[in-house]
């Protein structure tokens, strides 16, 4: 077994000048709500709390997770990783709760992926394991379009999750995802017995956060997010460091 130098003074400056050169960031002057600024509210109103565990399903939402909730404590974080195991949120959600039942648990999840397991709402409601999820909805495969878009010229493969006849669906939408909204997870939530509501005003995030996390049962936040929005920096297929993607 190899022992760690006693000093890593050099290797935290490389890393402090890696995040000074590429820090991660996003357009704070967008209208609506972005995933990011989502998760970094969500931060934010728990920071100063030592009880909280994050838990992911897979995309796009687990990665801005990684990389926009400062996690400061081990053991506070549940994801499958590079396994790619989608709807593995809301479960690892109720397991970890139950684990420790006088701790915080949310699920950071996308639509696809809570789609999966949806079903452990019932779970939720009948053993009384109150978890909280903050579904990051973009009505689609989000990791799929950000491939698509950057390498298959944003030709759609049934990434769109909606009915075939929406806008969205026929490219001729506004680009932010459909006026109504498929399907109602929040009436999907509430027919388990959970505590729901939606959110798409930036100014209402704040406010809509607190309730959630204020609620003593289980509760389904729906966040409004664009579906163009994509994770950077990312390294294409096939590809090394040298060839990250930044913009």
């Amino acid at each position: 077994m190899v022992e760690p130098p006693e000093d890593l003074s050099a290797w935290h400056k490389k890393i402090a000048a890696w995040k000074k050169a590429d820090p991660l960031d996003y357009d704070h002057d967008f209208d609506g709500i972005l995933p990011q600024h989502a998760i970094r509210e969500l931060w934010r109103l728990t920071k100063d709390r030592d009880d909280v565990i994050i838990t992911t399903g897979v995309g796009q939402h687990q990665m801005w997770a990684a990389q926009h909730y400062k996690f400061r404590a081990p053991r506070r974080w549940a994801s499958s990783g590079g396994l790619g195991t989608m709807g593995f949120g809301l479960p690892s959600a109720i397991g970890a709760k139950v684990a420790n039942p006088d701790m915080l648990v949310v699920d950071i999840d996308g639509d696809g992926s809570l789609l999966m397991n949806i079903q452990e709402m019932a779970t939720c409601h009948c053993e009384k394991v109150p978890v909280k999820v903050m579904l990051l909805n973009n009505m689609h495969l989000g990791m799929v379009v950000q491939w698509e878009d950057r390498f298959h010229a944003a030709n759609r493969a049934h990434t769109y999750l909606g009915p075939i006849d929406d806008p969205e669906a026929i490219g001729q939408g506004d680009g932010l995802g459909p006026e109504n909204r498929y399907p109602d997870f929040a009436a999907v939530a509430r027919a388990f017995k959970w505590s729901a509501s939606h959110v798409w005003e930036k100014s209402e995030l704040t406010g809509a956060i607190r309730e959630m996390l204020d609620c003593p049962g289980a509760y389904l936040l729906d966040v409004q997010i664009p579906y163009q929005e994509h994770v950077l920096p990312m390294i294409p297929s096939g590809m090394t460091v040298r060839d990250v993607i930044r913009e």
